[in-house]
């Protein structure tokens, strides 16, 4: 026997539905976006077609277009069904602010919320040029650091910046940059007491200006540079430093930042690159400093492009034995001529200084000999005499710098 639903069963089945239908459309639908155009843009072309985001619960939209904040001259509360776009007939005036509110609506009633929009149209042509008022055509002696100031062009979107040295047809330092929609702006520095030549074209949708002319102007003397910075910590010529110290400096003034050289010879960089630290004080390197070395440290103090100069470099000796030690024993010739004198080279470490490897290189670097501490070389390489000459040596040491130097080979 086939079953069916009972019939006041279905009847509070299509009840439930309506009803839950109903509570669905018992509250407005919330307010849509604007798609197209982008809400406050300008520059829209005339004949854009307005378009909006879906609102959930939305049975329908009604549009209010004006040409000024609360009217409603260009279209009063137009109903356009269930669709998400609509196109004025005609399309809207050139250069013209719109203002429109979309109003979704559903059984439960309006949306009475949703805020005004507004975009600005095109003027339908391309803008004109713009005059650049700071510095002035023809001025002399202008700040390097100089920005560029022009009057706006409300039919324009955007500006582009030209700057060509000592001739107009000179060497572009910039070449039709895009710098935004102001009215400012901070080219690289000038070079100091040169000829620039400096065009501003203002652009649009429609394309850019035409003709515009440049400007010429003629810098002035360099900025000063930043003072050095005072050293603090190590003191400069101090000896038994610990080999993961803090450097610490003194701030300066009226500086943006500072740049730390760190190396193992004068104005060296092998443990530290001309690293800009920022504004900070104080480094602490990621690695110990090699022990029983003399470092070098040099820090500038930079503001802008400007850098300081002829700063102070300072030298501390981190603690632990004194490579030289070793160094100052390493034998300056020997003789390999089988007489039993000075026969062999050899190198030997010391009470304080462990040698882990010995490498000996020809002149043109090659790779001769690998020793170990106390093992002599014989002046020979595959089994063949070497010749009379100089050749360098590379010591790699276990508590201490590296050593590296030369010796004769006699005969």
């Amino acid at each position: 026997m086939k079953m069916g639903i009972p019939l006041n069963f279905s009847r509070i089945l299509i009840a439930a539905l309506i009803l839950s239908s109903w509570q669905g459309l018992s509250q407005a639908p919330v307010c849509p976006g604007l798609t197209v155009p982008v809400e406050g843009s300008v520059d829209v072309p005339v004949d854009t077609a307005i378009e909006w985001t879906s609102s959930p619960d939305a049975t329908g939209y009604r549009i209010t277009i004006g040409s000024s904040s609360g009217n409603n001259d260009l279209v009063d509360d137009f109903d356009v069904g269930n669709a998400t776009s609509y196109q004025l007939p005609g399309g809207f005036d050139i250069l013209t602010s719109v203002f429109l509110t979309i109003t979704p609506y559903n059984a439960a009633g309006d949306s009475a919320t949703c805020s005004e929009l507004r975009f600005t149209t095109t003027s339908g042509m391309v803008p004109r040029c713009t005059q650049i008022i700071n510095p002035q055509d023809g001025a002399e002696l202008v700040p390097v650091n100089s920005n560029i100031t022009w009057i706006r062009d409300f039919t324009a979107t955007g500006y582009l910046m030209t700057i060509r040295a000592k001739e107009i047809d000179g060497e572009y330092i910039l070449r039709e940059e895009n710098v935004g929609n102001g009215t400012n702006y901070k080219p690289p520095n000038f070079e100091p007491r040169t000829k620039y030549f400096i065009t501003m074209i203002p652009y649009n949708a429609q394309g850019n200006a035409i003709g515009c002319a440049p400007i010429m102007i003629t810098t002035g003397d360099p900025l000063p540079l930043p003072d050095c910075a005072e050293w603090v910590f190590p003191l400069n010529g101090s000896s038994n430093v610990n080999p993961n110290a803090t450097f610490e400096w003194n701030g300066v003034p009226n500086t943006d930042g500072f740049i730390l050289s760190v190396g193992t010879s004068l104005n060296g960089t092998d443990i530290v690159n001309a690293e800009d630290v920022g504004d900070s004080t104080s480094y602490t390197l990621t690695e110990d400093l090699p022990m029983g070395t003399t470092i070098y440290i040099k820090i500038n103090t930079y503001k802008g492009d400007e850098i300081s100069e002829s700063c102070q470099i300072i030298s501390f000796r981190v603690e632990g034995p004194d490579p030289n030690d070793l160094k100052n024993g390493v034998p300056k010739f020997f003789t390999p001529n089988n007489d039993g004198f000075n026969d062999l080279w050899t190198v030997v470490s010391t009470e304080n200084i462990s040698i882990n490897k010995i490498f000996v290189f020809d002149r043109h670097g090659k790779l001769l000999k690998q020793l170990l501490s106390g093992q002599g070389w014989d002046g020979t390489f595959n089994g063949r005499n070497l010749p009379a000459d100089s050749y360098w040596y590379s010591i790699e040491l276990l508590n201490a710098a590296d050593v590296r130097g030369y010796f004769l080979l006699k005969r």
